[in-house]
């Protein structure tokens, strides 16, 4: 078992020396990233805010900041004012593939709320806080509701989550790799109950996305097989890919703010990088038994959702 690859950079990464070699990275990039000054002052802004200086020194997000970055239309239309930082607010608001990480996340509420029901088991994982299942307004009707992340601050967080909610019975949570989900160890719940859970087969499987800290096309083959091997025949599986820009609808986009957030994407050396066209997806998933029976887009189409049945 290995650290959690969506943010492994080291928990005492230092920021000068992360500073420092985004300055490299800016002071080599290619004019397809924006301007020189464009790009140093972004960084300099970018320093300044505490989601900016996790990035830098980590490249991607913990289950905090996952929650931070796709709630934060959530908190606006709710009345908590914007991000007072000007980088940060363009990131959350414009970048791409950061706003079509939030409609995403609608996307998959929409979906699970029609799978997650009375007496149904489902499992998120990696699950961060595991608002995408204990938020369901009938999760507490659920048979089980499992969480598997290999962070232990991601399941503190779920658990709280799931306490405020008066979900913590019936939840499970445990510290284990998606890639090895039977040998995952309950913090949260037994060990008999989540390898009864698992030996039924589970009803619902739902992933957000960590495919796209994957480089190796087998790998994520064997990720959605991990999937496969815990849904019962007919369970459902929700999963999320980004896709290149090729298949992007950018109608009416502004052009400056596509070289801007790919330069921010450049300063934070981002580890999400792997991207794959939607019908590969499709292609992968067939291959390991799951059928891709709909495919749900985002405004944009950058992060498109797949509903996948295991056959």
């Amino acid at each position: 078992m290995t650290g959690p690859i969506s943010h492994s950079r080291s928990e005492d990464a230092d920021l000068a020396v992360a500073i420092a070699a985004a300055r490299d990275r800016v002071a080599q990039a290619g004019p397809e990233f924006g301007s020189a000054e464009q790009l140093r002052s972004d960084l300099d802004t970018w320093a300044e805010c505490d989601l900016g200086r996790w990035m830098l020194c980590h490249g991607g997000w913990n289950a905090y900041w996952t929650r931070y970055c796709v709630d934060y239309p959530r908190r606006r239309a709710a009345g908590a004012s914007a991000a007072t930082n000007p980088v940060e607010e363009f990131f959350l608001t414009r970048a791409p593939a950061i706003v079509a990480t939030q409609q995403r996340s609608v996307i998959f509420a929409d979906l699970l709320s029609d799978l997650v029901g009375e007496g149904v088991r489902a499992m998120s994982v990696p699950c961060g806080a595991m608002d995408e299942l204990l938020r369901l307004p009938r999760a507490d009707a659920a048979a089980a509701v499992i969480g598997v992340d290999l962070d232990p601050a991601a399941l503190s967080l779920a658990a709280e989550n799931a306490a405020a909610r008066g979900l913590a019975v019936g939840t499970i949570l445990a510290l284990g790799d998606a890639w090895d989900l039977p040998a995952a160890v309950p913090e949260c719940g037994s060990v008999d109950e989540y390898r009864r859970h698992l030996g039924v087969g589970l009803d619902v499987v739902t992933s957000n996305g960590l495919n796209i800290y994957v480089a190796q096309s087998d790998r994520v083959r064997a990720l959605y097989a991990s999937f496969r091997s815990v849904l019962r025949p007919g369970g459902h599986l929700v999963v999320s890919a980004l896709t290149p820009p090729s298949e992007w609808d950018l109608t009416g986009v502004d052009r400056e703010d596509l070289v801007r957030a790919r330069g921010l994407m450049l300063i934070n050396d981002v580890m999400w990088s792997n991207l794959r066209p939607a019908h590969l997806t499709i292609a992968q998933l067939a291959e390991v038994g799951l059928e891709v029976v709909e495919v749900h887009h985002d405004a944009r189409r950058v992060f498109p959702t797949f509903h996948a049945r295991a056959v």
